[in-house]
């Protein structure tokens, strides 16, 4: 994926510097282009990136989404003083394995307002993540929520990654996987 990613980029300044225009709008031209090319050649690359956006516009739904939840909590809070909050924290069960993907799940949950990860244990032989909501209605509903909405599309991507990295990436093995790491 980082080879791509670097070839990507190669020909994105290559591009203005062929054209002789050295302009933001020319980079860019030269960025999708090479895109273009690097997807024909390698599907898993155009399809990684078209889920890695998708994951970035549904945390920022999400966080829009939870700010909105959360003004209207307050505010009914504030006008109808006979209603609770039910503050909780819930044990949501881990199938991430990775410590960067586990990183980004908590970062994510902390991002959206009215959440935030508190630990990662174990619990009962798993792997959890403690997250605190500042209105929990049902914790398994939320735990669900949590699964479905975050660590499933970051598996998701995972896996398009280690496809990828399977594959042999565009210019064949590392040379240091050739030989084994031998020299």
């Amino acid at each position: 994926m980082a080879r791509l990613l670097i070839i990507n980029l190669f020909l994105s300044l290559l591009w203005p510097t062929l054209n002789g225009d050295y302009s933001l709008s020319a980079l860019f031209t030269g960025f999708l282009l090479g895109f273009v090319v690097l997807t024909i050649v390698r599907r898993s690359y155009g399809k990684y990136f078209y889920f890695a956006i998708e994951f970035l516009f549904h945390v920022l739904f999400a966080i829009l989404q939870s700010n909105l939840k959360l003004a209207v909590l307050i505010l009914r809070t504030i006008f109808n003083p006979n209603r609770q909050l039910s503050p909780g924290i819930v044990a949501v069960p881990l199938t991430i394995t990775d410590p960067f993907e586990r990183t980004l799940l908590a970062s994510v949950i902390t991002l959206t307002p009215g959440t935030l990860c508190v630990d990662v244990g174990q619990r009962k032989g798993q792997e959890v993540l403690y997250v605190h909501s500042i209105d929990l209605k049902d914790p398994a509903t939320f735990s669900q929520e949590i699964k479905t909405s975050f660590e499933d599309r970051i598996l998701r991507l995972h896996a398009l990654q280690v496809e990828m990295a399977d594959d042999g990436g565009l210019l064949g093995p590392r040379a240091d996987t050739e030989n084994g790491g031998e020299e």
